[in-house]
């Protein structure tokens, strides 16, 4: 888990005020996305209207001008956004399209003012609602960036929802915008972040309101990588199967090599042909990075130099018009870049 330090308060007061869709495989012209969607998950409680105990600003105020900052980094690279609430549950945008505007647009929908008192944090089942809702059954791999003070004080557990929701999607990574004021809250959020420790980054919302260097940092830990593409390789599988094609291990030994010692990172992405049903493809889509993600770390390459992706049928290197054309679609494809 990556954690960002905090700066002051009279930045936070002066800036305060200033103003893949799914089924396509990842891009490298300069940038790739990490991601084919995220949401952004914001605490719309009682607490949040409270003052922050450090920096003397609403708390709500902080989480929607970080949203907004945020945004405004991201660059456009397909992947789609969304952003809803929890307590009250409700869904301001719609999965669609990023657009910076639109995301910058939806947070200042949501309003600064509401009773403080009454509403108790139910944030579990926040994660539980939005995660079973939205992601159920889907494997490509998606971003929640929960927006909170670490509040959970009514409903089910929030850290127990969240490992719920991982294992119902690997393809899911929570990341965190903290606005806690308490060290509760605090170790609340850091227990999310923690289990997915290789992938989750944890920033507070005053970062993200004072530092465009932090935005754009935030974004590129987040939702894209900044790298160009200089090999590929392909592990290849037997049909409905996670094993490896004997041919393949020269070909994982050889990406093992290229890794070791070096600063590229590899992206794998699982792919299946078209037989069998969509969610059969996507777990085996899942199942096929598995195999090749360990043993890629069992030949020492480091885990932090991994990405995955999940594409299922949805992108077949050759149409699927004879068993010849398949077999080159069930397949793991080893993206490597700077």
């Amino acid at each position: 888990m990556k954690r960002l330090t905090l700066t002051t308060v009279v930045a936070l007061l002066t800036l305060a005020f200033a103003s893949v869709a799914s089924a396509k495989a990842p891009t490298f012209s300069g940038m790739q996305p990490r991601v084919a969607s995220f949401d952004f998950l914001v605490d719309y409680s009682g607490s949040m209207m409270m003052q922050h105990k450090g920096f003397g600003e609403q708390k709500f105020f902080m989480a929607q001008r970080a949203i907004q900052r945020f945004a405004e980094r991201i660059p456009e690279l397909g992947y789609t956004a969304g952003l809803r609430t929890f307590a009250k549950v409700g869904e301001v945008s719609a999965q669609q399209t990023f657009n910076p505007d639109t995301v910058y647009a939806a947070a200042g929908k949501l309003k600064q003012t509401y009773e403080v008192f009454g509403r108790l944090t139910p944030m579990g089942d926040g994660i539980s609602y939005w995660t079973q809702n939205l992601y159920a059954g889907i494997a490509q791999p998606t971003a929640v960036f929960v927006v909170s003070d670490g509040e959970n004080n009514r409903g089910g557990d929030a850290l127990a929802a969240a490992q719920a929701a991982i294992a119902a999607n690997p393809g899911l990574v929570f990341h965190i915008i903290s606005v806690a004021d308490t060290k509760e809250g605090q170790a609340l959020l850091d227990n999310i972040a923690a289990l997915r420790p290789d992938r989750s980054v944890s920033v507070i919302a005053e970062e993200l309101i004072t530092s465009n260097t932090a935005c754009e940092k935030f974004a590129r830990d987040t939702v894209y990588v900044n790298g160009v593409r200089d090999v590929l390789r392909t592990a290849h599988f037997p049909l409905g199967k996670d094993s490896l094609t004997p041919d393949s291990f020269a070909i994982l030994d050889e990406a093992a090599a290229i890794l070791r010692d070096s600063n590229r990172m590899v992206r794998l992405d699982g792919h299946t042909c078209d037989l069998g049903s969509i969610k059969l493809n996507n777990d085996l889509a899942i199942r096929r990075v598995e195999t090749v993600k360990a043993y890629l770390e069992s030949k020492g390459v480091r885990p932090t130099q991994i990405m995955t992706g999940f594409y299922g049928e949805n992108v077949p290197m050759i149409d699927n018009t004879a068993e010849r054309n398949r077999k080159q679609n069930r397949r793991v494809d080893l993206n490597f870049f700077y």
